[in-house]
C-alpha cells in the first residue's frame, strides 16, 4: 500500500507503517512547524522516508490546487493527515483520512469561538479564511479518526455535523521512552521523590479552553503538592519554563504564594521550544512520579511517562458515551493512571506514592500498559486494517 503521512504528529504511526516491507511511506513535515523533540531523529535524514520544506503559507492555503504538497500527496493510494493536512490532501484526488492532534480539529476550524486563545488583529481575517478552508477539508475526508479518551474531538466533529469514524491510539517509541536499565526503586534509600511535570500551564477558566481540551487545570497540582509538603513528605516538583505555556507567570505567582518555591524547580530547554524526546526520556528516568494533565484528556506526557515505567497521574473523563464500545475494547482492563480530579486527590496520591515498593509496582504495570497499546507497530498494524478496510469499501 502506497501510503503518505502529513504532520510531526503521526511521526511514530509513520515509522510503525514502514516496518512492513509491502508499505510504502513516505512521512511530509513542515519545515516551519518542526517541534523540537524531532529534532534528534536520525531518520529525519532518510530522503526515501521523510520529506521535509515549506509546504504550508497561508497563500498555498489559499490556492491549494496549485500547492506542492498537493502534488505530492496525489502520487499515493492514500493518505492520513493532521495540521492543515486536510486542505492540501483534499484536491489531490485520493482517499484521505484526518487523524487531529488537538486543536486542528477542536479550534483551528472555529476561528471567532477560539478569538480568545490568541492576539486580535489582521490576523483574525487569515485565521478565518484558514478556518474556512479547513472545515470544507475535514468534510471531505474519508473519515476523521480519534484517540480514546478524546471526547473533546467527538464535540468538535458535532459541531461541524461530523462523527468520529474510527479510534487510532496515539503510536510511541517505546524502544525510546524506556525505564533505565537496572533501575530499582529501592536502590533510592529515602523517601524523598521527584515529582516530573512537563506540561504547559494553562488553567485560567478560559470557556473555550474548557470546551475545547486545552485546560489543563495544573493549579490543582500545585495546591495539591504544597499541602503534600505541608504535610510533611519529601518532595520536590520539577516544571518546565516553555513557549506556549499562556499561565506560566500566574504558575509561577501561585508557587510563591503556597509558600512552595523551594521545592519548586523551573527547567528551561537550550531553545525556547523545549527539549528533545532523547533529553525527555533522561528527565522522566530521573523522576519518581509524573504528572500529566488533569484536564480530561488523554496526552503524550502521560503516555511516555508510563512507558517510562513511572506512576503516572493523569485524570481521564468517564465518557459514559463510549460505556460498551471503543474505549472498553481497546482497553478492557482500563488504564492504569492515577485519577486525580481535585487538589486533595493530588495531595493523597503524592503521598501514597511515597511507597518505593508501590511505585515500582505501578510503574511496571503502566509500562506493560503502554506497550500492550501503544507501541508503535502494534498501533500501525491497527492503522493498516483500518486503512484497508475503508479502501475497500
Amino acid at each position: 500500500m502506497k501510503i503518505a503521512l502529513f504532520g510531526h504528529f503521526l511521526f511514530h504511526t509513520a515509522v510503525g507503517l514502514r516496518q512492513n516491507l509491502d508499505n510504502d511511506v513516505r512521512l511530509f513535515l513542515d519545515s516551519s512547524t518542526l517541534p523540537t523533540c524531532l529534532l534528534d531523529e536520525p531518520l529525519l535524514h532518510d530522503p526515501s522516508f521523510v520529506q521535509i520544506a515549506p509546504w504550508v503559507t497561508w497563500r498555498k492555503v489559499l490556492r491549494p490546487e496549485t500547492a506542492e504538497i498537493t502534488d505530492r500527496l496525489s502520487q499515493y493510494d492514500i493518505a492520513i493527515v493532521t495540521d492543515l493536512g486536510p486542505v492540501f490532501a483534499s484536491r489531490a484526488g485520493i482517499e484521505y483520512v484526518f487523524r487531529p492532534g488537538g486543536s486542528d480539529l477542536t479550534q483551528f476550524p472555529f476561528p471567532i469561538r477560539s478569538r480568545s486563545t490568541r492576539s486580535r488583529g489582521r490576523s483574525d481575517v487569515v485565521n478565518a479564511i484558514i478556518a474556512f478552508r479547513l472545515r470544507q477539508a475535514i468534510r471531505s475526508a474519508s473519515s476523521i479518526w480519534g484517540h480514546p479518551y478524546s471526547q473533546y474531538f467527538m464535540h468538535a466533529a458535532g459541531r461541524l455535523g461530523l462523527t468520529i469514524g474510527g479510534w487510532l491510539p496515539q503510536a510511541i517509541d517505546t524502544d525510546l521512552f524506556t525505564p533505565e536499565p537496572s533501575s530499582n526503586e529501592n536502590d533510592r534509600g529515602s523517601q524523598a521523590i521527584t515529582i516530573f511535570h512537563p506540561t504547559c500551564m494553562q488553567f485560567k477558566r478560559d470557556p473555550f479552553q474548557i470546551e475545547s481540551g486545552g485546560w489543563k487545570r495544573n493549579d490543582l497540582l500545585l495546591r495539591g503538592f504544597a499541602n503534600a509538603v505541608r504535610q510533611g513528605v519529601d518532595a520536590k516538583l520539577v516544571l518546565i519554563s516553555r513557549e506556549g505555556s499562556d499561565d506560566q507567570e500566574e504558575a509561577k505567582q501561585l508557587v510563591a504564594e503556597l509558600g512552595i518555591s523551594g521545592s519548586v524547580k523551573w527547567l528551561t530547554a537550550k531553545t525556547p521550544a523545549g527539549f528533545t524526546w532523547r533529553e525527555m526520556v533522561s528527565l522522566y528516568r530521573s523522576s519518581d512520579l509524573v504528572v500529566g494533565e488533569l484536564g480530561g484528556w488523554l496526552g503524550l506526557v502521560a503516555l511516555e511517562g508510563a512507558s517510562c515505567g513511572k506512576p503516572v497521574l493523569n485524570f481521564l473523563n468517564p465518557e459514559p458515551h463510549l460505556t460498551g464500545s471503543t474505549v472498553e475494547l481497546m482497553y478492557p482492563a482500563g488504564h492504569p493512571f492515577l485519577q486525580t480530579e481535585s487538589a486533595e486527590e493530588v495531595c493523597n496520591a503524592i503521598t501514597m506514592l511515597t511507597n518505593p515498593d508501590l511505585r515500582a509496582s505501578i510503574g511496571r504495570e503502566s509500562r506493560q500498559w503502554v506497550v500492550d497499546h501503544h507501541e508503535r507497530s502494534r498501533v500501525a498494524k491497527r492503522c493498516e486494517s483500518m486503512l484497508e478496510e475503508l479502501l475497500a469499501s
